[in-house]
């Protein structure tokens, strides 16, 4: 039953018919053939007199030729003139379609027709790349097209400077990552001038690797800190406790080790190391708050899966691609318990100035379209989240891949000595070799295995990703053998025989590049995305995934009933009962997670809604606008001032103080927004919901969150009144050393990484279980 229901659904959110598309193409494949005759100065003459002759909207007929257009120039310039499933795409981009198109089809070319036009339009374009190389190799590759149509083009990088990202944000087309366009967003929010701006507009995104930035990434918060520092300094001394708890006594981890709670005997030596008499007192609050993030971060984050340490830091891990997540952080205080946790420096946390979620960031885009080789599984999660429906592109030659079936076993130890065996076979036929693992651990013990029997092989994860692209520019070389975290290499083609023809050939007489998985993922596009790393373009090749009844998944889906009928090696011989098992459990895990991301994005939604409303008082305010109000309540200092400043000046003044005052209430507000999730997320730690007055964690945060807010509107005025009192004013304005421009002069930005133990994901968590075992 719930098969057909998903299955429904995502028919519903896939648009199939392409009729209208390729009635289109057989247009522009017509002009096209026209312009090949011209020489240069006649086309770019001839496309100069369209460019001059465009006004928004632009009809079917100018959009036919600017493709046809980009069609010969790419050729021209590039040496590369786009296929037809290539076209078809970009006119479903420009339709604001999520395009399904697989692995090695060209997706970058495939995007430059619908950016050019748009741009052409009078439209700002920004191009949402996964990662920063993919936007710096992608605006360089096409910028000589971009240029023959007059189009500028900029980049952003993650180390640039504010006069380099606004020089680029000028441009008509922008390629940066979703992250970074959102850090310049919320610095604008901050700044005291209007000339300060870096960003000119968010108007259209076309996004790449659409799934990742607005399915995986969609509720992750980006942050904006400054200068206010908080510190513990128990942290150190509460680690150490921690670390001295008996694991059998003191404490106890729930049945999805994703809770863990003091017991009476470990909340006794807490009390006793502290001098405190009652933990759970509300004057002990902080202390508490410390000694569950110190016990979480002991007990359920585990190095080298969840983490690593390198450069003497700690860095997270991407848990979708198995790279270092750059600028992410753990929140609420569980990054600093961490470095405690390593014995590492505990470094500062600055104070939140400003945040947004991905997925409230790409709503502020007028038009947004995307393309990914993995759509069609989240077609329905694109629909309900951003109204976007998806459309398949088919491949230009067929897809000959063999995905051969999954062989299951009872135990790892089992499994892993079957992958070491099997890759051993498979190298001796000189077929190159991709295996995919879950986390760093898991993929260093494997290459170590791999090495201690005499096999050849190189290792990519998290703690070498500086070396990726020469390690993937090899991976489909005759004999090779690559063991990576799941998704390297994500945006760049594995080459058969590494660029060299005649190994080309014999390692695709030798069936190409093979792909070993070794677990099933929580979701299908993910084993998607590593399967789709093989057999580009109809080229051949295969995949198997290996999988055991102790994998992360049959934590979820149990092992009842599957143990019968198993070989000396511990295979078992039930795989299509187990493979069946596993997709029904995938399926229902997907639907978990997608209602979990719409429960989440509730609680973003009132504070993003609040955001809005003070950003836009605060724009108002910058662009001289609205401190009339504020004026008439400081008169008397506007008055006596007036006689030795002038009205610009104390214009200006005003326009500051309470542009400061703004900033400084919605630090607070924030801070008091994290101390209610606080509340709620202990509430659900101790399983009772008394302190809630009955009623549900969502609508008592509703509740506190509107009144917070409320009270930060009733203060403003009476802030703004008492600083601009208060403050030091002369001829020349504002000094620009004063304290109103310390809090935003320093600032750092990071991305908040999932928290998988608050409230919201147990419940969810309880009830996956719970659907899994009546199913």
């Amino acid at each position: 039953m719930f098969k057909r229901v998903m299955e429904k659904l995502q028919r519903s959110s896939i648009e199939s018919d392409l009729k209208p598309f390729k009635k289109t193409l057989t247009q522009i494949n017509s002009f096209s053939e026209t312009l090949k005759s011209l020489c240069d100065d006649e086309l770019k003459a001839q496309l100069q007199s369209l460019c001059a002759s465009i006004s928004p909207p632009m009809n079917i007929s100018t959009q036919v030729k600017i493709f046809a257009s980009v069609s010969e120039i790419s050729n021209r310039l590039l040496g590369m003139r786009p296929f037809d499933s290539q076209m078809l795409a970009g006119l479903a981009l420009h339709d604001g379609y999520i395009v399904d198109m697989k692995t090695g089809e060209g997706k970058t070319l495939a995007a430059a027709a619908p950016v050019i036009v748009n741009a052409l339009a009078g439209r700002k374009v920004h191009v949402l790349t996964f990662n920063d190389y993919l936007a710096k190799r992608d605006s360089h590759f096409l910028q000589p097209l971009y240029q023959f149509f007059g189009l500028s083009v900029g980049m952003i990088q993650a180390d640039m400077s504010c006069k380099q990202r606004k020089k680029a944000h000028a441009c008509d087309i922008v390629y940066a990552t979703a992250r970074e366009v959102g850090f310049d967003y919320l610095r604008d929010q901050l700044v005291h001038y209007k000339q300060q701006k870096v960003l000119s507009g968010l108007d259209v995104a076309i996004v790449d690797e659409a799934d990742s930035i607005l399915i995986d990434e969609a509720r992750i918060p980006l942050v904006i800190s400054g200068d206010i520092h908080q510190n513990n300094d128990q942290l150190t001394h509460i680690a150490t406790v921690i670390k001295q708890l008996d694991k059998t006594n003191d404490y106890a981890v729930d049945e999805f080790s994703t809770s863990v709670h003091l017991t009476d005997s470990g909340s006794r030596k807490i009390e006793q190391q502290f001098g405190c008499e009652n933990l759970f007192d509300i004057d002990n609050l902080p202390l508490l708050t410390s000694v569950n993030l110190a016990l979480h971060v002991e007990v359920l984050l585990v190095k080298d899966i969840d983490y690593i340490v390198k450069d003497n830091s700690i860095k997270l891990v991407d848990e979708f691609t198995g790279r270092i997540a750059e600028k992410h952080r753990w929140p609420d205080g569980m990054q600093s318990a961490l470095e405690s946790k390593e014995g590492l420096p505990v470094k500062k946390e600055g104070q939140t100035l400003g945040s947004i979620t991905l997925q409230h960031l790409m709503c502020l885009f007028k038009k947004v379209s995307g393309m990914t080789g993995t759509a069609v599984l989240a077609a329905q999660e694109f629909e309900l989240l951003y109204q976007l429906k998806t459309c398949v592109i088919p491949p230009r030659k067929p897809c000959i891949r063999i995905d051969k079936p999954d062989r299951v076993f009872s135990t790892k130890a089992e499994k892993t000595i079957a992958i070491c065996n099997e890759i051993s076979l498979i190298q001796r036929t000189g077929q190159p070799v991709l295996v995919g693992t879950p986390n760093v651990r898991e993929s260093e013990n494997l290459y170590a295995l791999l090495v201690e029997k005499g096999i050849e092989c190189c290792l990519l994860n998290a703690k070498n990703d500086e070396q990726e692209a020469q390690i993937i520019a090899q991976a489909g070389a005759w004999g090779a053998v690559t063991i990576c975290t799941n998704l390297a290499g994500r945006g760049t083609d594995i080459l058969l025989g590494a660029k060299d023809t005649a190994s080309n050939i014999q390692v695709k007489k030798a069936g190409g590049l093979h792909i070993i998985g070794t677990s099933r993922f929580e979701s299908r596009r993910i084993d998607d995305q590593l399967r789709g790393r093989a057999a580009r373009q109809g080229e051949p090749g295969s995949s198997q995934y290996f999988v055991s009844l102790e994998d992360k998944l049959f934590n979820h889906l149990g092992q009842d009933g599957l143990l019968s009928g198993k070989s000396d090696t511990g295979e078992l011989l039930s795989n299509a009962r187990i493979s069946k098992k596993i997709a029904h459990g995938q399926r229902v895990l997907e639907g978990a997670n997608l209602d979990r991301r719409k429960a989440l994005y509730k609680y973003s939604d009132l504070v993003e809604q609040q955001r809005q409303m003070i950003h836009q008082l605060r724009n108002d305010i910058l662009q001289g606008e609205g401190a009339e109000e504020f004026k008439s309540k400081v008169t008397s200092r506007w008055q006596n001032l007036s006689t030795v400043v002038s009205d610009e000046k104390l214009n200006e003044a005003l326009n500051i103080v309470v542009m400061h005052a703004i900033d400084k209430l919605w630090v607070q507000h924030l801070s008091e927004i994290d101390y209610i999730k606080e509340g709620i997320n202990l509430v659900g730690t101790a399983g009772t919901s008394f302190m809630l007055s009955g009623n549900e964690p969502y609508h008592v945060f509703i509740q506190q969150v509107q009144q917070v807010f409320e009270q930060l509107l009733a203060e403003l005025k009476t802030v703004v009144v008492d600083l601009f009192n208060n403050l030091a004013i002369d001829e020349n304005g504002i000094n620009p050393n004063s304290e109103l421009f310390a809090m935003t002069k320093s600032t750092s930005s990071y991305v908040v990484a999932d928290n998988p133990f608050d409230a919201v994901d147990r419940q969810f968590i309880a009830s996956i279980w719970k659907k899994l075992k009546l199913e």
